[in-house]
């Protein structure tokens, strides 16, 4: 008869999640004690990976003063992050995750935390080429006066997780115009020249590199990038603009992908057909009133259209902005918007010869133009500045024999586009050609809204749209506004919904 094997103890498995081994490799090294909280079985790493046995089997590694004493389980440890290669965002209360796992981080050094991020990106993230690490902030709708870096309780259009205050409780302060991460606290590795936000967090004021920077600022700064729906490339300066994820289901609906979201049983972006249109799609412009680093401009021109205007205020967006055009292969030009509507250093007649004959491959691209000397088509015009200025600037643009048939507009800011209905509205309807008078228009609406209030908001939408229309471009025939479809985004706050209201604008007739 065949003697039964002894019984092996199995060995567990070694954590699955990089965030978790990393910490538990610090902790190994500091000698804290990694317990399992109903057996109290400890951790070691006898053969390099982390693993479980018992304690009194533990030999005594060389202990980090103020640490011995502390214990933690695998329990108590922050799983969620994100990457950006070479970039690793860990959530803002990455250090508050459990109150065990609080007591340990506060009782850490600045050389112990080193330490911690180091084992995070080269132990745990091995194989990733995790390079830095930051902990992450939603984007601030306000900052606090007397505090540039103070952070509201709300986002931003952020994709951070849902905010624990609901509208109802924004604290009156100075609006983050710039929409800039300022709550972003680097922690490991090369974030640029000191003053320009590296090694810092809460008490880092914005030096001029931040608000008026210069190429050499823009070369020096880190940069990162992504791909999404279709491969599209975006870029962005992580101390400086932010990348919003949680847009990718209204990414994919003007894509035409049509994704049937949390929310929405019907999805399809109005107007980016031939039936639609009656034109064709590479016949028609777009204006992003806040174009950001391309979120929603990249999809349109993905989609074929002839050419976007994008506005922002933030340069670092602007800048992320042409470098994702150049990344994904299609020209661009920036141009800068003065506190009085003019361009600097650009004259208007000479950006519109020199758009036109890049459109027929005659001529290098105006200065300023992305790849200068080469004959490309521009595809996205990226104004540096702020978007009151749109229907003037514009305007002058058509003046000069700039022929514009912008069906879309794109109003993307949180939690409230309304500022911008006006110049919005004015785009739609004047903003075309003699063969685009009598074409409808669509405005695509970003608001947060109060989930008891979505129907409603969008009949007040139209209202206002319609009343806007009426003064601007009065007519016998008159107007119809109407709100085709509203899609519910994302959960912006609890009881509040990030929803795009598609709002078309048609004459009578």
């Amino acid at each position: 008869m065949a003697q039964a094997r002894p019984h092996r103890k199995d060995r567990p498995k070694k954590p699955a999640n990089p965030l978790i081994k990393g910490i538990l490799a610090f902790c190994k090294k500091a000698s804290i004690s990694v317990v399992d909280a109903p057996n109290e079985v400890e951790q070691s790493d006898d053969a390099g990976d982390v693993r479980y046995h018992d304690a009194t089997a533990t030999a005594k590694a060389k202990t980090t003063d103020g640490l011995v004493g502390l214990k933690i389980s695998p329990s108590d440890l922050p799983k969620r992050h994100t990457i950006y290669p070479p970039l690793l965002l860990l959530p803002h209360k990455f250090p508050t995750h459990s109150a065990r796992w609080t007591d340990v981080y506060c009782a850490l050094s600045e050389d112990d935390k080193e330490e911690l991020f180091r084992c995070i990106a080269e132990e745990g993230f091995v194989g990733k080429q995790i390079s830095r690490i930051a902990i992450n902030a939603p984007i601030a709708a306000e900052e606090e006066e007397g505090d540039e870096d103070g952070l509201d309780v709300m986002v931003a259009a952020a994709d951070a997780a849902v905010s624990e205050a609901s509208a109802s409780s924004l604290r009156k302060g100075k609006e983050n115009i710039l929409r800039s991460p300022s709550g972003l606290v680097p922690v490991y590795g090369d974030w640029g020249p000191p003053g320009r936000g590296a090694g810092g967090g809460g008490g880092r004021k914005k030096s001029p590199g931040v608000v008026d920077p210069t190429r050499p600022d823009f070369e020096e700064a880190f940069w990162t990038s992504t791909s999404q729906h279709k491969g599209i490339t975006q870029c962005w300066a992580p101390l400086y603009t932010m990348f919003s994820r949680g847009n990718i289901s209204e990414k994919a609906r003007i894509l035409g992908l049509c994704p049937q979201g949390r929310f929405n049983t019907a999805s399809q972006f109005p107007g980016l057909t031939v039936n639609e249109l009656c034109e064709p799609v590479e016949s028609i412009d777009v204006v992003d009133f806040y174009v950001g680093i391309g979120y929603f401009a990249f999809c349109y021109l993905a989609k074929g259209v002839r050419r976007v205007w994008g506005w922002d205020i933030n340069p670092w967006s602007i800048e992320g902005l042409r470098r994702g055009c150049e990344r994904n292969g299609w020209g661009s030009l920036v141009v800068k918007v003065d506190d009085q509507g003019n361009l600097v250093g650009q004259d208007v007649a000479d950006v519109v010869r020199g758009i036109q004959e890049g459109d027929k491959g005659l001529t290098r691209l105006p200065p300023g133009g992305q790849e200068e000397g080469r004959q490309r088509e521009v595809k996205c015009i990226a104004f540096l500045g702020d978007n009151k200025w749109a229907d003037k600037v514009m305007r002058e643009f058509q003046e000069a024999g700039m022929e514009f048939n912008v069906r879309h507009a794109n109003l993307g800011l949180l939690p409230t586009s309304r500022g911008s209905w006006d110049n919005a509205a004015k785009a739609i309807v004047g903003l075309r050609g003699s063969g685009g008078k009598g074409k409808d228009g669509w405005m695509h609406v970003h608001e947060n809204v109060d989930v008891r209030d979505i129907d409603n908001m969008a009949r007040q939408i139209v209202r206002d749209i319609h009343r806007l229309v009426q003064v601007e471009f009065p007519s016998r025939e008159g107007w119809s506004v109407s709100s085709d479809h509203v899609q519910q985004v994302k959960t912006y706050a609890p009881g509040v919904m990030h929803c795009v209201y598609d709002i078309q604008i048609k004459p009578n007739g």
